[in-house]
């Protein structure tokens, strides 16, 4: 791609600024896409419209540089100014012809060069030269207006593009102030891994995540470290605590509770068939925990409840004789432990 070579940060010739080259469709373009290269190109059957267009000349190839800089070597000292290079034919890095609108400061100007296979990126700013040949001044005005259009389709995807890393920067900026758990807390979510998981590999990652575990509390998206960290728990398989809706189906409490069951006690029992429930019942039907309840204490274990004071479950699967362990490191990490009364 050629770029525009100058001795100094200071025009070459005069200004320009009319009313289809000037400093403010310039920044428009260069501030409203990520594009650098256009190449316009008409349909093979084009419309009534395209075919007016055909009699006005436009330029092959458009690019844009984003420079803007200083730059020392051995050849010397030299500016590159942020430019539009307008071509047709790409024979060489500089073309045998090329025209130019660049920016330096405030303004621009309008110039044309010739470049080859043997011109060299140090003899550019002796090269290029001001325009006075209307009919390459038309080419570029054209040549801009179609530029301009083609900008405009992509604006919103520009802008939208600009938002998305705004975004990603603020979110950033907030998880790396974000203090850790407090030391009550992290034990609590400690404790209660501790009881509750069986396997060594589960219980190894998830200790290491909850060394860095950080307070999510009154986060926009978790709201607090509890849902950061059922997230992650959700994600890498790991469920020993487990999520129900108000409105979950009662089938999806029986397979949850299947799945833990051999995760992390290695138990296979008899549980209560949803289908008995009738169809479209969900968990919050009345007895149906106890029910689900009842043959995991006749080996030892139960279900209990983190009260979130929310719209949904959220379960535990521990040992009975670990009641009142769990319900200290359920307490540490701020929150009520409760079990349903059996009848």
């Amino acid at each position: 791609m050629p770029r525009i070579y100058y001795k100094e940060e200071k025009l070459s010739g005069e200004p320009i600024q009319n009313k289809f080259i000037n400093v403010e469709l310039f920044d428009y373009i260069f501030t409203s896409t990520n594009t650098n290269k256009f190449q316009p190109k008409i349909n093979s059957k084009p419309s009534v419209l395209q075919r007016l267009k055909l009699k006005k000349e436009i330029f092959k190839n458009i690019q844009l540089t984003r420079d803007g800089v200083h730059y020392k070597t051995d050849e010397g000292e030299f500016y590159l100014p942020s430019s539009i290079v307008f071509f047709d034919v790409e024979d060489a890095v500089f073309p045998s012809e090329f025209y130019f609108i660049s920016k330096i400061g405030t303004q621009i100007e309008l110039r044309k060069c010739v470049g080859g296979k043997d011109i060299k990126w140090f003899q550019i700013p002796v090269l290029h030269t001001s325009i006075d040949d209307e009919k390459i001044i038309s080419k570029i005005k054209n040549s801009l207006k179609v530029v301009k259009k083609l900008v405009e389709t992509t604006h919103n995807k520009k802008v939208e593009e600009e938002r998305e890393q705004k975004e990603l920067e603020r979110k950033r900026r907030i998880e790396e102030s974000r203090p850790l758990l407090e030391k009550e807390e992290k034990e609590g979510y400690i404790e209660l891994t501790e009881l509750c998981v069986n396997d060594a590999a589960s219980k190894k990652k998830i200790h290491h995540f909850i060394e860095t575990l950080k307070n999510y509390a009154e986060d926009e998206n978790y709201f607090t470290t509890l849902n950061f960290f059922m997230e992650f728990l959700e994600s890498g398989g790991h469920n020993f605590i487990i999520r129900l809706d108000w409105k979950s189906a009662i089938e999806e409490l029986e397979e949850v509770l299947k799945f833990s069951l051999k995760e992390n006690y290695d138990e296979s029992i008899k549980l209560p068939k949803h289908e008995k429930y009738g169809e479209n019942k969900s968990v919050s039907q009345p007895g149906v925990f106890e029910d689900y309840d009842k043959p995991l204490r006749l080996i030892g274990l139960q279900l209990a409840f983190i009260d979130t004071q929310s719209d949904e479950y959220i379960l535990i699967l521990h040992q009975q004789q670990d009641k009142e362990k769990v319900k200290a490191a359920v307490n540490k990490m701020g929150y009520n432990y409760f079990e349903k009364k059996m009848k």
